[in-house]
């Protein structure tokens, strides 16, 4: 949208992205940007664990819109690498995901993950590979 300059309405390209509604499962489905408008690092259903504000630390597991179709989720998540059995046999519209079976967004504060996770099973992410989400994701974090 020219108007908007490909970002959504109210939102800026330095920061996540917007909500924009909820998957059937419940969890948001935000714009195209992650925190700090990084390009969001999502598993096979397009979704990931994060925050979905540049201003709190708070992690849930939520979903991002992407630029080309579906442009929205191709499954409920976490895909846990699972996402092409959920896909008919003429069609796949999954995500590469992050080349594990949980994605983490880059950044992510471990304990809040953990905190997250704790409200279900804390040992549940210990199931799965997880993509290494503990290294920065802004330049000025590294120096």
């Amino acid at each position: 949208n020219a108007e908007y300059g490909g970002i959504s309405r109210g939102a800026r390209p330095d920061t996540h992205g917007k909500l924009t509604g909820y998957a059937l499962d419940g969890f948001g489905i935000y714009t195209f940007q992650d925190v700090g408008g990084a390009q969001p690092v999502v598993d096979e259903c397009g979704g990931h664990f994060g925050p979905v504000s540049d201003d709190s630390d708070e992690v849930v597991y939520h979903y991002h819109t992407r630029p080309y179709v579906p442009y929205t989720i191709a499954c409920q998540g976490p895909s846990l690498g699972k996402c092409r059995k959920t896909q008919t046999p003429t069609s796949n519209y999954c995500h590469a995901g992050c080349g594990a079976d949980v994605c983490v967004q880059p950044g992510t504060k471990p304990w809040k993950l953990d905190e997250y996770l704790a409200q279900w099973d804390r040992h549940w992410l210990s199931w799965y590979s997880v993509n290494d989400y503990k290294r920065p994701h802004h330049q000025e974090e590294l120096e």
